[in-house]
């Protein structure tokens, strides 16, 4: 009775937060004042609840700063403002586990850099999801980026992602010219280097830097090679439930816009917050949980409990309506990586026509590497077959031998070391020596 009474809280909950959207920046502000104050009593008293309830890992609960250091790992934190005004947070590694790490914060072994950036969506906490994999340990200076609007990018030098609807004006294409092409700078900046050791993209990281080397052709010249997990760049085979919502993005659009929503999918908001204390309360929510993971990320047969409360207190890391409106327009359009769709009076202004163009991939010079499964939802193996034949210095790639890895498998498969991770830190190594 209680898991059914929890299916029909979720249920209503969700109803609510879709008919009265509490991100809208156009409602009028009693409104909005009433239904914000409503929605943070009630989200008091269900965090109570979940305090007391849910499976108590420690990691459920920290940052990624506090995570990386409670696995005896030095970190640092840094910022980066791009040129369009947002500031981002980056996270860094300089070295091994922190028993190996001179006491006066210097390594008497130079580590060359390699940046990591994560998926839609999320945040930087997916290199962390398995405490089994090796991302943090790679023998190298390892930074962490964060896209604009997640967790730790919620900042801007004149916006307020509070009240400003600006500031949630983004879609592929600002995150892969802006934050990729500044982060990187940034990187080779503090670490006075000419070149990134490797760029190491997962999902929609990929694409990010896909663009990032089109639209600043001189990102090509600033990384040895790229390594994409799981590349989300065509999505025309998409086989996860996105493919359902992509026939109604025009209405998806319509409702975004009509109530002003920038902003979707936040961490602590109404909606993921009540998920979590059903999905970490009882045995029937964990399934529900598990089951809505699997229709995102593919049916894993691996994902254990550990790794799966870590990953559901921290996805989704929240972003702006218009990424979610790139993948499905990107599924609309077929076999391409296209531009962001504003419509045809809107585009016609921007690009010069009333469809907007494609981004020519074979400009993209750098060195590739891509890692892919079959049972992969998100990058399924006709995506990676197109983009393929698209890159013009594909120096390999690597699939996964077992048919039931899929998507989610690259951020919490426990063997993710031996079969990824592992594979590339040794091509990596062997190309620096």
């Amino acid at each position: 009775m209680k898991d059914v009474r929890l299916v029909q809280i979720l249920i209503i909950s969700i109803a609510v937060y879709y008919l009265c959207p509490s991100d809208t920046l156009r409602l009028p502000t009693n409104l909005v004042n009433f239904y914000t104050n409503l929605m943070e009593g009630f989200l008091h008293s269900i965090r109570s609840r979940m305090d007391r309830n849910v499976f108590q890992d420690p990691e459920s609960f920290m940052t990624t700063p506090e995570i990386i250091y409670h696995r005896g790992y030095p970190v640092e934190i840094h910022h980066v403002v791009t040129d369009d005004g947002y500031i981002l947070a980056l996270h860094r590694i300089p070295s091994g586990r922190r028993e190996s790490y001179p006491q006066n914060g210097t390594s008497h072994l130079k580590r060359r850099p390699v940046f990591l950036q994560h998926g839609m969506m999320g945040s930087d906490h997916f290199w962390l999801v398995s405490s089994t994999n090796n991302s943090l340990d790679l023998g190298f200076d390892v930074w962490l980026g964060n896209s604009r609007g997640n967790t730790y990018s919620r900042k801007h030098v004149s916006l307020d992602c509070d009240k400003d609807r600006e500031f949630w004006n983004f879609s592929w294409d600002e995150m892969g010219q802006f934050d990729i092409t500044s982060s990187i700078d940034y990187v080779l900046n503090v670490t006075r280097e000419e070149t990134l050791a490797a760029y190491i993209g997962y999902s929609l990281g990929c694409s990010l830097f896909f663009i990032s080397a089109i639209e600043r052709p001189e990102m090509n010249d600033k990384v040895d090679v790229m390594i994409g997990f799981g590349p989300t760049v065509s999505a025309a085979h998409l086989k996860n439930y996105f493919r359902l919502m992509a026939p109604f993005v025009k209405l998806y659009q319509l409702y975004q816009r009509m109530f002003g929503i920038g902003e979707v999918h936040t961490n602590d908001g109404v909606l993921h917050s009540i998920t979590r204390l059903i999905c970490e309360t009882s045995e029937f929510g964990a399934e529900f949980g598990r089951y809505w993971l699997s229709h995102v990320f593919g049916k894993s047969d691996i994902l254990n409990n550990d790794e799966y409360y870590r990953l559901i207190a921290h996805y989704p890391a929240g972003g702006s309506a218009y990424t979610m409106e790139h993948l499905l327009q990107n599924y609309n359009t077929g076999e391409s990586l296209s531009y962001f769709d504003y419509g045809a009076e809107e585009n016609q202004k921007r690009y010069g026509a009333t469809l907007p163009p494609e981004y020519n991939l074979t400009s993209v010079t750098v060195s590739v590497i891509l890692v892919h499964a079959d049972n992969d939802p998100f990058a399924p193996p006709e995506d990676v077959s197109w983009l393929k034949t698209k890159l013009r210095n594909l120096k390999g790639s690597i699939r996964m031998g077992n048919p039931t890895f899929c998507h989610g498998d690259f951020i919490w498969s426990p063997h993710a070391a031996e079969l990824v991770y592992l594979p590339v830190t040794h091509f990596l190594l062997s190309a620096h020596d």
